[in-house]
């Protein structure tokens, strides 16, 4: 297969360098120019956006380094197929996923009802726009905890079909494919990727294919009909986590079991979603999604086999409706959410010890269990605008989530066989926002959140589903200040909030490779953050924007106490104290582009006593690319790139409370990767 899209690629370059018409295009590149500040400006304090052009300034196998140039989120990755996403420290203690952060793919929810999300599978190429709202300020969207992060998908109003050849460093190769064609009301995008690598660590061989479809037609002049649909097929080999020892003399290997197991991960999952738009009157605007997901895996770990069949359906409604109330003008959402997923989970034994080195072997069946997981949210916002200055927004959101288990192996008496619940729950959010003039304004919110336990969490050392656990929640109270200076040359932002949770979920380690979840009593969260962005250009010429973010935050474990032990007063588990990113994008004429990114975060601690710290680090990314014109209609790009200038090491995700046994030294670190680089060429084809 790598060898035909590799033939493919150059069959359709001499293709495309054989047609010529009257003008010569290139693909619009830009920075972000004075109508993004513009659009930062008039966002709510806790949200921010990432561009496609952001997207792709590294070497789009991941997304972490620019998703980390955001205040308050921290993504943490272990390997390509290893990741974990925090906002506000939400989310810190999740092992090896992201929890308790909601993702969204054009209105299509991304997110199970189980409450877990994947991001690093989705081709950062399929992307325009990530939008991530922090905190429980996202009514519309259930008021987790974390926050919301919202994809938006590639669809231009062109007829282009495009292809692109990736190399870099630890055999990594990339393909891209895309074909977008848009006439009279319908516009169509399709997209192939295939990502292969090598890895810089033993048994950390990756492999991904995926396929996408994103429409739009237009019905009437008051009507649109969108379908998305993604199809991810995926094997990626895990090398797990190091002691201290191994991160610093020898982090290209693999944990011992993990190793001997040749333990991997390997799926296929889908999302399907059909989104249907109507401007009912001029006053009234409506919008219905219908979905479903499957996900089949299959997980040979050193430990067990694990295997999971998940499918889902969904139905997401909004009516938004503009009013006058009581003279005043006001939008009125109204709308609600309902998912319900079956998971059927699997574990057997993995007898690779005897399989001559082979990998897994699989032996008898320990656990068998099914579940359907529901949830059903509903939301209503209220925005009034008193005056050119003042505006408020009332919101209510309220949730019922349950699930039934099916126990199919264990005996009756220890059969968790059941139907299960969480309380409703009622989530108020108030926010305000005064302007002081059309370039400087302050908002200031209260809103209370919630997030409930995983599966995984739920269950205890004994495999018993846990009734017990409760779910997250918290008041966060925030105060924004945002400003644009000198003719929209600079945009500044600044927040300080404080987050009070109650019940915050974390994991208990209960052998090398095993945790629960349990309640950590309360938890407070107060932190700043920033951001400085500027547009600096030199006549017409040169175009170069600087920029510093940043946050301070100081989390605490106000109330916790396990198994006897007070951890009461320490500093929240798996979060930096602090985290900062400068860069420079700058552009020459319309045709050379350098991108430059630092990311420095403070030391973490990595178990509950604060007696471990993971060191602090700090990793520099560059990339340098041109874009010219072939013949009429045929446009081209090369880059070079190289990630982690300076060859730092250090450990880009950790495992919280990780446990030695038989006297060897507990597994906390998953190291980065040091020195590499990349390159691609592309071609463009405007028909």
């Amino acid at each position: 297969m790598k060898q035909f899209n590799i033939m493919f690629f150059l069959i359709s370059g001499i293709i495309f360098s054989q047609t010529q018409k009257d003008t010569t295009a290139l693909k619009e590149v830009k920075l972000n120019t004075s109508l993004d500040i513009e659009k930062a400006y008039q966002g709510e304090a806790n949200v921010s956006f990432l561009k496609q052009e952001e997207l792709l300034q590294s070497n789009q196998t991941t997304i972490t380094p620019i998703l980390n140039k955001i205040p308050g989120v921290y993504m943490q990755q272990g390997g390509l197929n290893t990741t974990k996403i925090n906002i506000r420290g939400i989310g810190a203690r999740a092992q090896y996923e992201t929890n308790r952060v909601k993702l969204y793919y054009n209105n299509i929810p991304l997110t199970t009802a189980n409450g877990t999300s994947i991001l690093h599978d989705i081709d950062l190429t399929t992307i325009s726009e990530v939008k991530v709202i922090k905190g429980p300020q996202a009514t519309e969207f259930g008021a987790g905890l974390g926050g919301v992060i919202q994809l938006t998908s590639v669809l231009r109003d062109q007829n282009y079909a495009e292809s692109e050849l990736l190399f870099g460093s630890f055999d990594l190769l990339k393909q891209n494919y895309s074909l977008n064609v848009a006439e009279g009301n319908k516009k169509i995008n399709l997209t192939y990727n295939n990502l292969s690598s090598g890895g810089f660590r033993d048994n950390s061989n990756y492999q991904r294919e995926s396929y996408f479809l994103n429409s739009e037609w237009n019905l009437s002049n008051s009507s649109k009909l969108k379908l998305v649909g993604q199809v991810v097929q995926l094997k990626g080999y895990i090398p797990s986590s190091l002691n201290r020892t191994d991160l610093e003399e020898n982090p290209t290997k693999a944990a011992f079991t993990w190793g001997q197991a040749r333990g991997f991960e390997s799926y296929t999952r889908g999302v399907f979603g059909v989104n249907f738009s109507n401007q009912l009157t001029s006053d009234i605007k409506q919008n219905t999604a219908v979905f479903v997901n499957i996900r089949d895996a299959f997980e040979p770990r050193p430990f067990d086999i694990l295997e999971e069949k998940n499918s889902g359906i969904g139905l997401r409604h909004t009516s938004e409706i503009d009013l006058e109330l009581f003279g005043f003008s006001s939008k009125f959402n109204i709308g609600g959410e309902f998912l319900r997923d079956n998971f059927d989970v699997s574990t057997s034994e993995n007898r690779y010890e005897e399989n001559n080195g082979q990998g897994y072997l699989q032996g008898s069946l320990l656990s068998d269990l099914t579940q359907n997981r529901q949830y059903i949210e509903g939301f209503a916002t209220l925005n009034i605008t008193f005056n050119s200055y003042f505006n408020v927004k009332f919101g209510l959101a309220t949730n019922k989530t349950s699930y039934e288990i099916e126990d199919l192996f264990s005996s009756p008496e220890n059969s968790q066989t059941g139907d299960y619940s969480y309380d409703q729950v009622w989530l108020p959010n108030l926010v305000s926002t005064y302007s002081f003039n059309e370039r400087q304004k302050i908002s200031a919110s209260v809103s209370k959140g919630f997030s409930v336990p995983t599966v995984e969490q739920s269950l205890t050392e004994e495999g018993v589903f846990n009734t017990d656990l409760a779910p997250e929640k918290g008041w966060n109270y925030e105060i924004g200040y945002k400003a644009k200076w000198f003719g929209d040359k600079l945009f500044t932002e600044v927040s300080a909030y404080y987050m009070d949770v109650e019940n915050l979920l974390v994991a208990r380690r209960v052998s090398e490779d095993r945790f629960v979840g349990i309640n950590a009593g309360s938890t407070s969260h107060p932190g700043i953050e920033f951001s400085f962005k500027s547009n600096l250009n030199y006549k017409s010429w040169l175009k170069m924007q600087p920029y510093v973010n940043g946050s301070i935050n100081f989390y605490k474990f106000d109330e916790f106490v396990d198994q006897g032990a007070s951890f009461s007063g320490n500093d929240l588990t798996g979060v930096p104290s602090s985290q900062f990113t400068f860069g420079l994008d700058a552009q020459i004429t319309d045709k050379f582009f350098f991108y430059f990114q630092t990311n420095a975060i403070s030391e973490i601690p990595v178990n509950d006593a604060n007696t471990v710290f993971a060191d602090a680090y700090a990793f520099t990314n560059l990339k340098v690319e041109y874009r010219f014109p072939i013949f009429d209609r045929l446009s081209a790009k090369v880059n070079f790139g190289i990630n982690n200038v300076f060859n730092e090491k250090y450990a880009s995700s950790i495992v919280t409370n990780a446990i030695g046994f038989g006297g060897s030294e507990p597994r906390y670190f998953y190291p980065g990767e040091p020195r590499n680089y990349f390159g691609s060429f592309a071609l463009n084809y405007t028909f």
